[in-house]
């Protein structure tokens, strides 16, 4: 819910307060954003974000996963597996954390979707393996990646209509 009107919205950046999962490294690159959520909602966070991929056309759910398979280069799992959600493995699950990962050979990824009382951040985390090569594809995929998780917060605050 939008914090002013009540009504539905998309997510919005915010700053980034979550810790990177590998300690003793830092990130190339991190963002968080959040949405709103109302008190009666009891979905999991792993919920939420099944519901917010779950959302997207099947269009977007394509065109996603070919680029994070071939532009981004992630080994992802399939679609239906239930240890993964949009290819990325779960590699942590509790009711107010979900933490989802992908690797691959030029970048690995962690997303981070944690609910408070009002609501659910994510954030977003790329560690450079191969800097030159994974700097020049992310400068290009992380426009994308910042357009679209507004929308795919959206569709988690939905939940399944």
């Amino acid at each position: 819910m939008d914090k002013t009107s009540g009504r539905l919205s998309r997510g919005w950046p915010i700053a980034v307060t979550e810790a990177y999962p590998t300690v003793g490294e830092i990130p190339d690159y991190a963002d968080a954003f959040e949405v709103c959520k109302t008190p009666s909602d009891q979905r999991r966070a792993e919920q939420w974000a099944r519901d917010g991929f779950g959302g997207l056309s099947p269009a977007s759910r394509w065109s996603g996963m070919l680029a994070h398979r071939y532009l981004l280069g992630f080994s992802l799992g399939p679609w239906s597996s239930p240890s993964h959600i949009f290819g990325w493995r779960i590699a942590s699950s509790q009711p107010e954390m979900l933490h989802l990962e992908a690797k691959g050979s030029v970048m690995e990824a962690h997303m981070i979707w944690r609910l408070s009382k009002s609501g659910l951040t994510m954030t977003t985390f790329v560690k450079y393996k191969k800097p030159d090569l994974a700097a020049a594809i992310w400068s290009f995929a992380g426009n994308i990646h910042r357009s679209g998780v507004p929308n795919l917060l959206k569709y988690a605050a939905m939940g399944v209509r």
